[in-house]
């Protein structure tokens, strides 16, 4: 069954994004968050250095980020490593993104990702069969990382026709100040601006 009214199905394809108050329980969010810290902790950094840049696109060609697609990799922020190759600060504090098959991989994620309200709010936007292309643990850092420059995620993720919607889930309050998600509205009626070739 579908989760979205009329109102808010119209104010999706009008404005190319919707936001949705409290989406998860907190025993959700709480379980998520608990085993990312427990992936964190578990991860060795001397494994690999790789970085995640909105702006350097070096990653799109390294074996580390493509193998992510079926695994849960570790990416770590810009100016995370200083000159002598070691972390600046801890790696709780130094690491971008986790990603990107959590929702395939951990029991927590992928309860929530098939979960009956992720497939009731698809069933609204039309979607069969959906499938998960991938999932990102994202974490806003203090003090470190680098610009998310404007973007399109279809520019990462291009398909004919376009297929993908992105959920993003908040796991604590966002806000301005915190590092919340931008969008311009109506902007998804513009076309591509970009696109990523990949290998």
């Amino acid at each position: 069954m579908g989760l979205l009214t009329p109102d808010q199905l119209e104010s999706f394809n009008s404005q190319g994004y919707l936001v949705i108050e409290s989406f998860s329980s907190k025993d959700e969010i709480d379980s998520m968050v608990k085993r990312m810290e427990q992936l964190v902790d578990q991860f060795d950094p001397s494994s690999t250095a790789s970085i995640f840049s909105t702006k350097n696109q070096q990653q799109l060609t390294d074996d580390y980020f493509f193998e992510s697609a079926e695994n849960i990799s570790f990416f770590f922020e810009e100016k995370a490593f200083g000159d002598d190759g070691n972390l600046r600060q801890p790696k709780q504090l130094s690491l971008n993104k986790v990603g990107h098959a959590l929702h395939e991989i951990e029991p927590a994620f992928k309860k929530f990702s098939s979960s009956e309200k992720a497939s009731g709010l698809m069933s609204s936007l039309g979607y069969k069969r959906p499938v998960i292309m991938q999932s990102m643990y994202i974490f806003k850092q203090p003090g470190i990382g680098g610009e998310v420059v404007p973007h399109q995620d279809n520019s990462f993720i291009y398909t004919e026709p376009q297929t993908c919607t992105g959920l993003w889930l908040a796991l604590e309050d966002a806000t301005i100040l915190n590092g919340c998600l931008w969008a311009i509205p109506g902007s998804h009626k513009n076309g591509l601006v970009r696109k990523i070739l990949q290998r």
